[in-house]
């Protein structure tokens, strides 16, 4: 399920780390919507999160802590493979108290939600599919004795031997499966450093092939790819 969201901001103005605010937002939402749910991805512990989102900017212009952008309105893309929790977060736009109150931003900024659209999916039905970007993705290579990561670009030699596993270990968890997903770069553009909870991280944005079972490409397409899906990176789009 995908849903576009279009947003009115007070101020043409976001944020350096406007990822966190959506976050936020999904967060409200699905508390909204069901404590249950809120409570299954945000309750104890971190489970993995069966979706991803990106957030689409108008003409951005970065100047140190704040993005300017050229218009008002900014569109927030979600994406989830399981539709239950897709009609969740829809229903707790739609509700009144959410669909016309100004979510508060820093900065005395505020966003309004002005549409919300239910996009059509294209099925996954071979077993390679090209896809894009539409928000940079992470490979990330955690330390677990030191409690550290690290993120890879395509100038490391382990990136697509580890971006694989992580493909690998995201289908086990959440699917239950087993199955082995190639990665193949078509065009990926250079790294560059995204701050994220005051800490720069590598991120990567392109375009790449991917090969397997088409239930497993099409569920990527879905949930995204990488690390940090679910706080606004990893969003796919078909070619």
């Amino acid at each position: 399920m995908r849903l576009k969201m279009v947003f009115e901001l007070k101020k043409p103005e976001l944020d350096i780390e406007y990822r966190k605010v959506f976050l936020s937002l999904l967060k409200n939402g699905f508390k909204q919507a069901s404590e249950e749910v809120f409570n299954t991805f945000y309750g104890d512990g971190t489970p993995m999160k069966p979706f991803t989102f990106g957030v689409f900017l108008n003409n951005p212009e970065f100047d140190g802590n704040l993005i300017h952008l050229k218009s008002n309105e900014i569109t927030l893309n979600f994406s989830t493979f399981d539709s239950k929790l897709g009609i969740y977060f829809y229903n707790s736009l739609v509700q009144k108290k959410i669909r016309f109150a100004p979510y508060p931003l820093p900065n005395d900024n505020e966003m309004t939600v002005k549409r919300i659209i239910h996009l059509r999916e294209k099925p996954v039905k071979s077993n390679e599919a090209v896809f894009k970007t539409l928000s940079p993705f992470l490979v990330r290579v955690h330390n677990k004795e030191e409690n550290t990561d690290k993120y890879l670009t395509k100038h490391d030699e382990s990136f697509v031997s580890q971006l694989e596993e992580n493909i690998r270990a995201m289908v086990e968890i959440l699917l239950g499966k087993k199955e082995h997903v190639e990665f193949m770069p078509v065009i990926l553009n250079d790294p560059f450093p995204v701050r994220h909870y005051g800490v720069p991280v590598n991120a990567n944005t392109g375009i790449f092939k991917l090969t397997g079972n088409p239930e497993i490409l099409d569920f990527i397409y879905k949930v995204g790819i990488g690390s940090r899906r679910s706080e606004g990176f990893g969003l796919l789009e078909m070619v």
